[in-house]
């Protein structure tokens, strides 16, 4: 099997695990990046060089436009085609959404090179989407051999313009599983991962933590425009000693965050234009063995399942119980993050996600014999 991948979630390598276990599986793996991305929600810019990452080839496309904007960057049609008519893969996965310039381009592409080509979606009810977005999102829909959504949500999306097509639920970034699961014991350190705005949730994290009883704290990872007022209202509620407050902290400073840690919170919440597509502190959580606590909505209960506690949206009392029942029984915290941990690996672990996507595109090129 040989495969392009194109995407700009792969310009640095921490997030290519499902790509290097790919080629651990037998595959001939290409990953077509942006030589040049700026992450919108920091700011900070990632660039990428030619380059062989534990056998995937990565392959540094010039982009114009907004180097930000996933939808809108406008990705250099013929370093693409170069790609392709050199690499010669049986398939092209584009893991861009259906909306965005580049997966027009590049299923235009595909079409005239004679490619199967496969589109991954994060797509959520609550993203609004322009005319022309929802045009592109049509035609590429009905162009591509099959579609990978990340999660139920954009499946249910997908089949409402495409119900026939060849679909799988496949979660984009994998996780790498701690060699040990972490020790579950102990006062309550709770972690919070995540941009401070309001949709996140963390007021409602804090509101529930002052009705604890017992030894607790809460570690909080991340930054945003609502750090100020989060801040005081820890104050208000007489809690600011127990929380810490890290920022937004470099991949290879979280090790020592997560060895501290007893469970995790996802408390979001969804609001008009934005609802949870991704629940990776989640995941991250079950991997290391701990249990996640989460609210229930959009792909947050399907992810955790019997790995965490799920409570109803916006309710800080059933929050709070919950994490109470964390604090007052370790041995059954102990237990749900086993439960977690085995989800990880069975589910959302790097090697996992590498065998159901070659299963997907080995069942694809069968069908189209």
């Amino acid at each position: 099997m040989r495969a392009v991948i194109l995407s700009h979630a792969y310009v640095t390598s921490p997030p290519r695990g499902k790509l290097r276990a790919l080629a651990g599986l037998g595959c001939s793996v290409a990953v077509a990046v942006p030589d040049r991305w700026v992450d919108p929600r920091g700011g900070t810019v990632a660039s990428a060089d030619w380059d062989d990452d534990g056998g995937v080839r990565v392959v540094p496309v010039p982009v114009r436009g907004d180097a930000g904007r996933a939808d809108l960057a406008r990705w250099d049609r013929r370093a693409l085609q170069r790609l392709l008519r050199d690499f010669r893969p049986d398939l092209l996965q584009i893991e861009e959404e259906p909306r965005s310039y580049v997966a027009a381009m590049a299923t235009a592409q595909d079409r005239r090179l004679h490619i199967p080509s496969v589109i991954l979606t994060m797509s959520s009810p609550a993203r609004p989407a322009t005319i022309g977005e929802r045009l592109r999102r049509r035609r590429v829909l009905r162009t591509v051999a099959g579609v990978v959504a990340g999660n139920h949500l954009a499946e249910r999306l997908v089949v409402e313009v495409q119900p026939d097509i060849a679909r799988s639920v496949i979660p984009q970034i994998g996780v790498a599983l701690p060699a040990a699961a972490s020790d579950p014991g102990g006062p309550l350190a709770i972690g919070f991962f995540g941009r401070l705005v309001p949709e996140k949730g963390l007021d409602l994290l804090l509101r529930a933590c002052v009705r604890l009883l017992g030894d607790w704290t809460l570690e909080v990872v991340g930054s945003g425009p609502a750090q100020v007022e989060l801040e005081a209202l820890a104050e208000r509620l007489g809690i600011a000693a127990r929380v810490t407050w890290h920022g937004a902290l470099p991949a290879r400073e979280l090790s020592e965050v997560w060895e501290g840690l007893r469970c995790v919170v996802m408390p979001s919440r969804t609001t008009r234009d934005w609802i949870e597509t991704s629940g990776q502190p989640a995941v991250l959580a079950m991997a290391h063995g701990l249990p996640a606590v989460v609210t229930r909505t959009g792909a947050l209960p399907a992810t955790v399942e019997e790995g965490g506690l799920i409570v109803p949206e916006d309710d800080v009392p059933a929050l709070a119980a919950a994490l109470q029942r964390l604090v007052d029984d370790p041995a059954g915290r102990a237990e749900i993050g086993a439960a977690g941990r085995r989800r990880a690996m069975a589910f959302f672990s790097n090697e996992a996600l590498a065998r159901r996507q070659l299963e997907f595109w080995r069942g694809l090129l069968r069908a189209s014999d």
